[in-house]
């Protein structure tokens, strides 16, 4: 970034700055990583307010800093109404020097799959600026944005959501070339209250597409309904549709829960396991022959693409096959997950905390999860949180046998415990919200058990 203090006036009208010819060549919102002529953006956050670090932000020679709350800060300041919604009109002042496409991932479930999918496809042949790990809100979109430079060939950049109107914002800033929408699930239903307002929540993407595509997945039921528009021709990837545009053949399922297929005559030969991510791959698939990259070349991608951490990551430690799946969850992910540890042909323990933001849903989901368990003949249910009952109920009413399930009000309640319910050879699945840490039982399985 080499950007003048001078040239932005249009964005923010309140410049008290003393050298206005002075080059930004970055941004930044947290002081620990700032670097010499970083704009810093006092952004207020749920744990700490960036307007206390301002001056910290200019003593490390911040070219400025962008505020919303006049003090007698000690450098040059940028006064704005909100420092959230300045990050984001800045990032869109800076998309739009770049005349590249631009890839949108949003969806209730598989967005950072498929956003390291889509990368991992494309940059054989083109250099990407990509979403790294889980940036993808109302500020972590714009700071990848900044990453843009003038090698950059195509962005891939995953959108979350938790409410109406998010994706719309953050689509105004990106204006997608290319978007894709995974699926429609479960995901923030205790927010938004229905599939159909999840619906309207992902489609938002649709009013600023730039005269380019819509990948969806055309075996969903909500996203099968989409038509062709003025701005953007539907490409649909399918498993079941033989109208679909790309369409999974010869689908095989390996010994490790991978799966291999074929797609427009090419094979992929997954390294990701789960039936549910040749969706994620054939929305990557797809992307890549809109780009015109090579598809032999997309296709080996693809198919040596890993999964991210706590993202369906499978080990053996000590004698287990842990799947740690602990990054997040909702029901969908959570059947998902249980359906893969249901594949395996050794002794089967679930172990699985809180589904979080589901409102008045959270019984019911967890009950259906429940039954979920028993549906795939898992042995071992362990249950923990406030939530312990609602799996208990949902798998004993199912046909599970109350003996094999145990019940935790929280991880550090259930460690020594399930030391003794797991056994060598099991096959453990964690997965629960991201409050939920799941990932704090690792430990038990890196110790040694006699």
């Amino acid at each position: 970034m080499n950007i003048k203090l001078s040239s932005i006036y249009n964005i923010f009208q309140n410049l008290f700055c003393k050298d206005i010819d002075k080059n930004i060549t970055g941004v930044s919102i947290d002081t620990r990583t700032l670097k010499e002529n970083d704009l810093f953006f006092a952004i207020k956050g749920d744990n700490f307010d960036g307007h206390c670090f301002v001056n910290k932000a200019i003593s490390l020679n911040a070219a400025a800093a962008v505020c919303s709350k006049e003090d007698n800060y000690n450098g040059d300041v940028i006064y704005v109404n909100d420092t959230t919604e300045a990050l984001q009109d800045f990032a869109r002042y800076y998309r739009n020097m770049f005349d590249i496409p631009f890839i949108s991932i949003t969806g209730s479930n598989g967005k950072t799959t498929t956003k390291e999918l889509i990368n991992t496809a494309i940059s054989t042949e083109m250099k990407t600026c990509y979403t790294i790990g889980n940036l993808n809100n109302q500020t972590g979109v714009p700071l990848t944005l900044f990453s843009l430079n003038e090698n950059t060939q195509a962005a891939v950049i995953e959108m979350g959501m938790n409410s109406i109107g998010e994706i719309r914002k953050l689509s105004y800033i990106v204006k997608p070339k290319i978007a894709v929408i995974t699926n429609i699930g479960t995901s923030h239903i205790g927010m938004l209250g229905s599939k159909e307002n999840i619906f309207k929540a992902k489609t938002e993407v649709l009013d600023y597409v730039d005269n380019g595509y819509l990948v969806v997945n055309g075996d969903d039921d909500f996203l099968s309904s989409i038509k062709d528009s003025d701005n953007y021709k539907v490409i649909k990837v399918s498993i079941y549709n033989n109208d679909a545009d790309y369409i999974a053949q010869n689908i095989v399922q390996n010994e490790d829960n991978t799966y291999s297929f074929t797609v427009n005559s090419k094979n992929i030969n997954l390294s990701i396991p789960g039936f549910h991510n040749i969706y994620n791959a054939l929305c990557a698939f797809a992307v890549s022959d809109l780009l015109k990259v090579n598809t032999d070349k997309a296709s080996k991608a693809i198919s040596e693409c890993k999964n991210q951490k706590m993202r369906t990551q499978i080990s053996v430690i000590n004698g287990y096959t842990v799947i740690n799946d602990a990054y997040n969850a909702n029901y969908d992910s959570m059947k998902a997950s249980l359906e893969l540890l249901g594949n395996y042909n050794k002794r089967k323990v679930a172990i699985l905390g809180d589904m979080l933001e589901l409102g008045d849903y959270e019984k019911y989901f967890h009950i259906k999860a429940g039954e979920i368990v028993t549906d795939n003949s898992i042995d071992v249910l362990i249950a923990i949180g406030k939530n312990a009952d609602n799996y208990y109920q949902g798998a004993v009413d199912s046909g599970m046998r109350s003996a094999c399930i145990y019940r935790y009000a929280s991880i550090e309640e259930s460690k020594n415990t399930i030391k003794d319910i797991i056994q060598k050879d099991d096959v453990i699945l964690l997965k629960g919200s991201r409050g939920s840490a799941m990932e704090k039982l690792m430990d038990i399985f890196e110790e040694e058990i006699i």
